[in-house]
């Protein structure tokens, strides 16, 4: 292991300075004249570098976003190719717009951040080049989701990583993590943030929302990962189709997601099988990009995998569906992201015991189960939609019936004996308070068992 004082040290290097100094360009160039210019690396080095990519020779009909482009070399390679292409970068560069006049581009040079992104500004692109860019960034996961918000097909990520010559030893070296700089402790730079590990790139990656991530190159200081947003080759179709019984929220047994939160889907699915999948065998799909699993278990009921909601979802109804091993495609199910509020209030009929039925009564000695009949919600209402509050107390309901208006819902032990008023909110919009009456007392609270009984 590196002491403090060597690591430190090896750490401030900056192999391309001097270079930089010297020639005033990051990139070299031939310029369509033929002329030659040198910069801090070389054209073999960038051709190189480009051909691990994977990309195509011909682009054309295709959109690319290159972040952080500096002098252009990669902007204008993609449009040489027949690319659409868009450049974006935080500060804006005479060497880049020069070399623009020079190739005679067609390309977008916007002065953007790349937490700026959205697709409703600048549109999707099937390719997306974050070259040298990640190692820079406060927020480089925040940086990754927007990306994935934007991109159709592939991201390139070059970056600059801790591990790559470990890596190149001994190839994957268990828990991926990330050093953090406070000042210029990476090559003296202070827009220098992170350096992760090879596998906290690939982890970012998947945790951003992409289907996968390939590294294609590890040299002396970085490493490039392709992060896909579809499945590569999937196993062939030998088994029958996987079915999936439903589709709920992590907090909820809702079908309602919020993009602004951290959200997860749970897909619960018939499973016939004694053994567990393993994660790589499941290909999650969302409206036809791939999303990572994150865990998958057996429970009485089947197999529950679990999906993080992707970034970049559009308000509305979308479809998720899985495949596992080889077994076929399930049948899509659909769930909603950002459902827009409603101006119909809700009306409490009338509130029942869930139990016996007892109408504006509710017994904790049968489970403090109740039984709400509203009107007013709309045909996509469900848990993640509609919260009950009892009390000012909101309770998340365990059913939703949107057509005969019945809701489900099991008191929460903070609630007593006594007069109480209910309220339905569903999609933003409140009910008027119903009375109604609890009996008995709810049980202990756990971890609160000795509070409960100081109070007798």
């Amino acid at each position: 292991m590196e002491d403090s004082d060597g690591l430190k040290a090896k750490r401030r290097t900056n192999p391309v300075s001097a270079g930089l100094e010297h020639t005033g360009l990051y990139h070299s160039f031939e310029l369509p004249d033929g002329t030659l210019l040198p910069g801090a690396n070389s054209l073999e080095w960038q051709r190189e570098r480009l051909a691990r990519f994977g990309l195509p020779e011909d682009l054309t009909g295709k959109r690319v976003l290159d972040i952080g482009p500096w002098d252009g070399f990669y902007t204008f390679e993609m449009e040489r190719r027949g690319a659409e292409v868009t450049a974006i970068d935080y500060t804006d560069l005479d060497t880049f717009r020069a070399l623009h006049r020079a190739y005679g581009s067609k390309a977008k040079y916007l002065r953007m951040e790349i937490y700026e992104l959205d697709a409703a500004t600048v549109g999707t692109f099937d390719i997306v080049l974050c070259l040298g860019v990640l190692y820079h960034l406060k927020h480089p996961l925040l940086a990754l989701e927007k990306l994935c918000a934007i991109t159709r097909d592939v991201c390139v990520v070059d970056t600059v990583v801790i591990d790559a010559e470990e890596w190149r030893a001994e190839g994957d070296r268990g828990l991926p993590y990330a050093e953090f700089y406070e000042y210029g402790e990476l090559a003296g730079q202070l827009d220098n943030w992170c350096g992760p590990t090879v596998g906290n790139v690939e982890a970012w990656i998947r945790a951003a929302g992409f289907a996968r991530a390939e590294v294609t190159r590890v040299s002396e200081r970085s490493a490039c990962v392709l992060a896909h947003r579809k499945w590569g080759a999937l196993p062939k179709d030998e088994a029958a189709r996987i079915v999936v019984a439903g589709v709920t929220s992590h907090a909820n047994r809702g079908r309602s997601f919020s993009s602004v939160k951290e959200e997860y889907l749970k897909l619960w699915c018939v499973w016939p099988h004694e053994a567990r999948p393993q994660t790589g065998e499941l290909f999650p799909e969302i409206d036809g990009f791939g999303a990572a699993p994150l865990e998958c278990w057996i429970t009485p009921s089947g197999l529950m995998v679990t999906v993080r909601l992707p970034p970049g979802l559009a308000a509305g109804r979308h479809q998720i569906r899985l495949k596992i091993g080889a077994a076929a495609w399930s049948e899509p199910t659909a769930f909603h992201v950002d459902l827009p509020g409603t101006v119909v209030r809700q009306t409490i009929r009338e509130i029942q015991d869930g139990v016996t039925w007892v109408r504006g009564e509710v017994d904790w000695r049968n489970g403090g189960w109740l039984t709400v009949w509203a009107e007013g919600l709309s045909a996509e209402a469900d848990p993640g939609n509609t919260t009950v509050l009892l009390a000012g107390i909101p309770h998340s309901p365990e059913t939703v019936d949107a057509t005969s208006g019945q809701l489900n819902v099991k008191l929460r032990p903070l609630i007593g004996a006594g007069a109480h008023e209910a309220v339905v909110v569903h999609r933003g919009a409140s009910s008027e308070p119903f009375q109604f009456r609890v009996v008995g007392e709810p049980p202990p609270i756990r971890g609160l068992e000795r509070l409960a009984r100081s109070r007798e």
